[in-house]
């Protein structure tokens, strides 16, 4: 069990009813990445921040798959998951704004009284719970390191 799997079946429910094939394909992928990553862990149940890395890792896999498509012209395809894409991020907490970012990044190094690259892996780790599903992780390691140098 996950924390979302009682959302997730509602919604795949709901999504039936609707006959809304591409929210259906995508929840089904979703609760089926979850099973996946159960099975991988040998676990009886995820803990939201495993559950929240996954939505990040689909939400990485639909914008390079969007990218593939416009590239290859194909805007079907990347309509599709596009959808796709907005379904996934509805499960996600609220994205950090840039400033908002700046801050905890800036409290973060005064915190840790980190001042050099060597202090980078401390800061990322002090980091991590705060922004976890809220921030792309290469974002935030981008800052980081601005912020260091």
């Amino acid at each position: 069990m996950t924390p979302f799997d009682e959302r997730l079946s509602q919604e795949i429910k709901d999504a039936m009813r609707a006959r809304d094939q591409v929210r259906l394909d995508c929840l089904r992928s979703m609760k089926s990445a979850f099973k996946y990553k159960l099975v991988e862990k040998k676990a009886e149940s995820l803990s939201e921040a495993d559950c929240l890395a996954i939505f990040q890792s689909l939400v990485k896999q639909r914008k390079e798959a969007i990218e593939q498509y416009e590239a290859a012209g194909k805007s079907e395809s990347a309509e599709k998951e596009r959808k796709e894409l907005e379904v996934i991020s509805s499960y996600l907490p609220k994205a950090l704004t840039d400033s908002e970012l700046a801050e905890l990044v800036q409290a973060s190094i005064k915190k840790l009284g980190a001042s050099t690259m060597k202090d980078m892996g401390a800061v990322m780790k002090d980091l991590g719970p705060q922004t976890l599903g809220r921030v792309d992780g290469k974002v935030l390691s981008d800052l980081v390191k601005k912020k260091l140098a």
